[in-house]
């Protein structure tokens, strides 16, 4: 895998689309001395004629920003469900870093599985096995009509919203916006003194779809399409249990649970519209 931009010297010869998301202020500013990652998440999500008939996604190529090297892939191990384990993309073996189960039912939250350092299993087993040593995230909704998702993990409570309108203009225009904050009281130390604090805790990341960031021959009118992924994991910089690359892996798979939540609300509200 290619390597995590470290601190603000990239930021001047940084690809296009990157400065004008980044310089945000509810997010980070290239003062920040953080460990600034961005990466495109590659999904094409549900138009209309794809909702009314039943197309499902597929696997998901996320890429290195800049390079352009293919970072992850979000397999799905059946097409009729949205379970998925995320590999390394230079991972020929596709060893699962990380696994999300969908269940149907009411109440039926979905989960992450996030696998320990060196464990070896296939994408089946990441998804179907309940014997692998793992941490089980559970994903909560703030309430029974909020988007807003909760991930209390080992290394920090998390929060995936939907950004607000003066939010969406800070960042580039964007069209949509994903922010993902730490919510836990030790958060707002580890951002330091010059950390920004956003609307219920310390921005993480930002998941930014406009023209020129959305996944290439996607609009803003389909749902669970992909965009530019900017995260700033400064605070693990020093951490001795979970390391930077830990952390962005857990932030790639916890932002396309968001989108797959987003196509299947998405299809969900476009066949209710013409029955």
């Amino acid at each position: 895998m290619s390597s995590i931009s470290s601190g603000s010297s990239d930021y001047d010869d940084a690809p296009p689309g990157y400065k004008e998301a980044i310089d945000s202020g509810s997010f980070v500013s290239p003062s920040d001395s953080g460990i600034i990652s961005q990466l495109d998440i590659q999904a094409i999500g549900y138009d209309t004629t794809q909702a009314l008939t039943g197309n499902k996604l597929e696997d998901i190529p996320v890429c290195r920003v800049g390079s352009g090297e293919l970072e992850y892939t979000s397999i799905r191990l059946k097409k009729s469900s949205n379970s998925c384990a995320l590999v390394g993309g230079s991972d020929s073996s596709q060893t699962p870093l990380i696994s999300t189960i969908y269940r149907w039912g009411p109440g039926r939250r979905p989960r992450i599985k996030i696998l320990a350092p060196g464990t070896t299993a296939t994408v089946e087993q990441a998804i179907n096995s309940d014997h692998l040593v793992c941490e089980v995230v559970q994903v909560k909704s703030r309430n029974m009509m909020s988007r807003t998702q909760e991930f209390k993990t080992s290394f920090g409570t998390f929060e995936w919203r939907y950004g607000g309108r003066d939010e969406r203009k800070e960042a580039s225009e964007a069209s949509s916006l994903l922010v993902l904050e730490r919510t836990d009281d030790a958060a707002t130390a580890l951002a330091g003194n010059g950390g920004k604090v956003g609307k219920h805790g310390v921005p993480v990341a930002q998941l930014v779809r406009n023209k020129e960031l959305r996944t290439q021959g996607t609009s803003h009118w389909m749902g669970g399409n992909g965009g530019r992924l900017i995260m700033n994991l400064g605070m693990w910089a020093d951490d001795k249990k979970t390391t930077t690359k830990d952390a962005e892996a857990f932030i790639v798979a916890s932002c396309i649970l968001m989108l797959k939540r987003e196509a299947e609300r998405f299809k969900d509200n476009t066949i209710a519209a013409v029955v």
